[in-house]
């Protein structure tokens, strides 16, 4: 094996650990009280309580993508709709909304809008994830029709439920195996992006978003990720990353918020938003919501939060040729 296929592996293997971090990540925040959360437990085996900074960035994450998909499930005169999670590594969300944890108030019932949830991700990862969802009967009981495990384990499909391996990069086989699924190209169908375009080069994710442009007839996405790599606190970021051999090869291409946005409106989207997490923050949460963070413990690091939480952000856009003026009211 040469050099650059060693290296291009062991990349893929820092790019997995991200996805465990994450997760802990998410429990941690689960497990201070800043979500809620039944399933994620059962994807850790080592816990770790994570500063209030993290905590806090966890639940602002979680909150925006949640609302996003909320709205989108819920827009009125449409059909049921698909949710396609790209890199979607241990994320819980599908059984969060078959088990009505995403509506709050109990009155949605989400699921009965979802046609079907995609999740791709690493092979060595949807083995994993799939291993666990049929050892754990309180997955099994929240699972549609029929659950069918393929390819050896790294493919896991049930009626409303696929979880696919495969590789972002190779991105005509990753759509083999959507179609292969039932994917249907005029469905309403939300796209997710966390923290994932971020770790493929610009052309790889042009890539796909160009395919999703050209194919999808009634689609939106939703995407987070890292910005600003060129002021100090930035530069500072990706020193740190680096000690860690992580990169972020998509940074230097959509910088800013504008270029966030860009990345979407040269494509011909009809409706493109970018925001920081400080913006999520300090103005799309209720003062009640902002008061229950507070009470749940001291943060004290004020100025690292804002610098960190400029340095993140969440972007939403939609194109559609049917639901277009629905989509266009989705906001945070």
């Amino acid at each position: 094996m040469n050099r650059f296929t060693d290296d291009y592996e062991t990349n893929d293997d820092i790019i997995r650990g991200t996805n465990d971090d994450a997760t802990v990540s998410r429990l941690s925040a689960v497990d201070v009280g800043y979500l809620e959360d039944p399933f994620v437990k059962l994807f850790v085996k080592r816990p770790d309580r994570r500063s209030p900074i993290i905590n806090r960035g966890s639940f602002i994450r979680s909150y925006a993508i949640n609302s996003l998909v909320s709205q989108f499930l819920t827009l009125s005169g449409c059909d049921k709709k698909q949710i396609v999670a790209l890199g979607a590594g241990f994320d819980t969300r599908y059984f969060n909304i078959k088990a009505n944890v995403l509506d709050k108030e109990g009155r949605s019932n989400l699921s009965k809008h979802l046609l079907r949830y995609y999740e791709i991700d690493f092979p060595e990862i949807t083995m994993k994830k799939a291993m666990t969802i049929k050892r754990q009967k309180v997955f099994s009981q929240l699972l549609a029709g029929d659950v069918k495990l393929e390819r050896g384990g790294m493919d896991l499909k049930c009626s409303d439920y696929c979880l696919l391996g495969g590789d972002l990069r190779n991105w005509h086989e990753i759509v083999r195996k959507l179609e292969e699924a039932g994917l249907d190209k005029n469905a309403p169908t939300l796209f997710l992006s966390e923290c994932v375009f971020i770790y493929i080069s610009p052309d790889a994710s042009s890539t796909i978003l160009e395919w999703i442009t050209q194919n999808m007839t009634n689609t939106m996405f939703a995407l987070y990720e890292q910005i600003r790599p060129n002021d100090a606190f930035g530069k500072m970021m990706i020193r740190n990353l680096k000690t860690r051999h992580i990169e972020l090869k998509g940074l230097q291409a959509f910088p800013d918020l504008a270029d966030q946005e860009e990345r979407f409106k040269n494509l011909g989207w009809q409706t493109a938003k970018a925001v920081d997490i400080n913006t999520i923050h300090d103005d799309y949460l209720s003062k009640s919501e902002l008061a229950r963070l507070a009470r749940l413990e001291i943060l004290d690091e004020f100025e690292e939060w804002h610098l960190l939480a400029a340095h993140y952000c969440v972007v939403w856009a939609t194109k559609s040729k049917v639901y277009g003026k629905e989509m266009e009211q989705i906001s945070l």
